[in-house]
């Protein structure tokens, strides 16, 4: 996460609500005091930032911008677990899962972690509704964020992991084909992440993750035009830092709205040779990704849609 003193975290929080010094100070501590605190001039005591942060609609917790495992083995299973979801190997997730359970904290976050973990597994894997998945995310969300759907979250300074949660909401919307909200939830997330609690390599993952979950959703509301210029600008975010693992959506996003644009007379028909260099493109990058599941639906698009055997 980013490393931030306690009274930038105060400072940003506050003028994410739009609130002034002396609305948030009062019957707390001084309007001088709370200044003091926000540049870096004084320390606050660990129940003055509890009261603010509360004020704030924030935790009581003071670290709740970081994870609190300090175990590096159980740090190293949650990277382990949320690469099995990359890869759509929900089973291996799930054994994965199982371990982490055995050795978690209690901690607020470690039970928003376990919460949004258990969600995306019991989901894939077929155990709860569409409407007990996203119900899922939004307990865990109110965890650090109990005013959530309630407050704009536009200008809110979010963590990496609150970012992650809002994008699962994002995708249990989209699941309901209710794209729309999917749409402005992203965009919300968007906006905030300028102003996150996030070093620089999770906001740029976060980016180009939400860039490629907005030109599907665009697509599917049929602004196909919009989807495609949203899937180039993370084309050139992922190749500009040298991501790998979210290329092969992006470049199947063009390539999909592409045609749909083709179909509807907008884009000529031999705009399909740059789609089948785009496909062949997508198609090698995951195979090197290792994103099984990607590359086969890839193979079966070039297969029914341009007549392409891959297999020769």
């Amino acid at each position: 996460m980013g490393r931030y003193r306690l009274g930038d975290i105060i400072r940003m929080t506050r003028k994410s609500l739009s609130i002034t010094q002396e609305q948030l100070s009062e019957d707390i501590c001084s309007v001088e005091t709370l200044s003091r605190i926000e540049t870096g001039k004084q320390n606050p005591s660990r129940d003055t930032y509890d009261l603010l942060m509360e004020r704030m609609g924030r935790i009581r917790e003071r670290a709740y911008s970081m994870l609190s495992v300090s175990d590096f083995q159980v740090l190293e299973k949650m990277k382990l677990f949320e690469d099995y979801i990359k890869l759509f190997e929900y089973e291996k997730a799930e054994e994965v899962l199982n371990d982490i359970k055995e050795k978690l904290g209690n901690s607020i976050l470690d039970q928003q972690f376990l919460i949004r973990a258990e969600n995306i597994v019991n989901y894939r894997l077929q155990k709860i509704t569409t409407e007990e998945y996203l119900e899922g995310f939004e307990k865990a969300i109110s965890l650090t964020i109990p005013k959530y759907g309630i407050i704009s979250l536009s200008n809110w300074p979010l963590n990496f992991n609150e970012a992650l949660l809002l994008l699962n909401i994002s995708i249990a919307y989209a699941e309901k084909k209710d794209y729309d909200k999917a749409i402005d939830i992203i965009e919300e997330v968007n906006c905030a992440i300028k102003q996150s609690y996030m070093e620089e390599q999770q906001r740029v993952v976060m980016q180009v993750t939400n860039l490629s979950n907005l030109s599907k959703w665009y697509g599917l509301v049929e602004k196909h035009e919009k989807a495609i210029e949203l899937a180039e600008e993370g084309i050139a975010i992922c190749k500009k830092y040298k991501f790998g693992h979210i290329l092969p959506n992006l470049l199947y996003s063009v390539v999909w709205n592409k045609e749909q644009l083709i179909d509807m007379g907008v884009m000529p028909p031999d705009t399909k040779r740059e789609c089948l260099n785009y496909l062949n493109r997508a198609y090698y990058i995951a195979s090197v990704m290792q994103q099984s599941f990607v590359q086969q639906f890839i193979k079966t698009h070039m297969e029914e849609k341009y007549y392409v055997n891959l297999n020769q």
